[in-house]
């Protein structure tokens, strides 16, 4: 064989290694590229409200203090009562109806049902609002298993009528928090509250608290105050 044949033969080698190259460069590329065409487009990440010791997550990891404020947050807007409970509350369980599981959402509207009969709803306005020094703690959110929580939020709830205070209650709501599959664009969260763990409980702060109390109209708390 001559030397022009072998100069021939090693470029035929050479041209078989480079298409070889290129047919599994392309596969690879096709590959990666099925991926990225079916991995999400996005990805909730919880970032925890205190920062400032730094934070190490696992995807999909939620911190108890996310638990906590989700549950606040929405509790206190389906409590929130600026004109005329008779009108406002069913607003606000249908605004915030992406936060609610379908059991809690009609819960919450057969509530309604119930103040309208004790007539607790009309005229009314209400706020609740987190009692100081009773706030966020690790102990307060109960991880009940991977997807589930119960919070343990105790508030100060206040009713007015006609610009007199009316009821002035403290209250312990035990609010069950879940992971929620749903529409990021109606709720960013991907967690939704599964109403109440237990039946709710009033809290005495101090003996002056009780006797404020006993003093007040006695238009108390329901049996599930909400």
């Amino acid at each position: 064989m001559s030397r022009y044949d072998d100069l021939l033969a090693g470029k035929d080698k050479i041209i078989r290694v480079l298409w070889s190259t290129l047919i599994i460069t392309a596969a690879l590329a096709a590959l990666l590229g099925i991926g990225w065409m079916q991995s999400p487009k996005n990805i909730r990440v919880y970032i925890p409200p205190d920062l400032s010791n730094g934070a190490s997550m696992s995807l999909g990891e939620i911190k108890k203090g996310n638990i906590y404020l989700f549950a606040l947050k929405i509790w206190q807007q389906l409590n929130r009562w600026d004109t005329d409970g008779s009108v406002d509350y069913e607003k606000k369980i249908t605004q915030y109806k992406d936060y609610l599981t379908p059991a809690c959402y009609q819960d919450r509207l057969d509530s309604i049902s119930i103040k309208r009969k004790k007539r607790e709803l009309s005229g009314r306005q209400r706020t609740i609002e987190e009692i100081p020094g009773r706030g966020f703690s690790n102990k307060r959110v109960q991880v009940n298993n991977f997807n589930s929580w119960t919070v343990s939020l105790d508030v100060q709830l206040k009713e007015t009528m006609l610009g007199e205070t009316i009821k002035i209650r403290h209250v312990n709501y035990p609010i069950r928090v879940v992971r929620y599959n749903v529409d990021p664009q109606n709720n960013i969260f991907g967690l939704a509250i599964d109403c109440l763990a237990d039946a709710p409980r009033r809290i005495n702060l101090d003996s002056q608290d009780k006797e404020n109390e006993e003093n007040e109209e006695k238009t108390d708390v329901e049996s599930n105050p909400s």
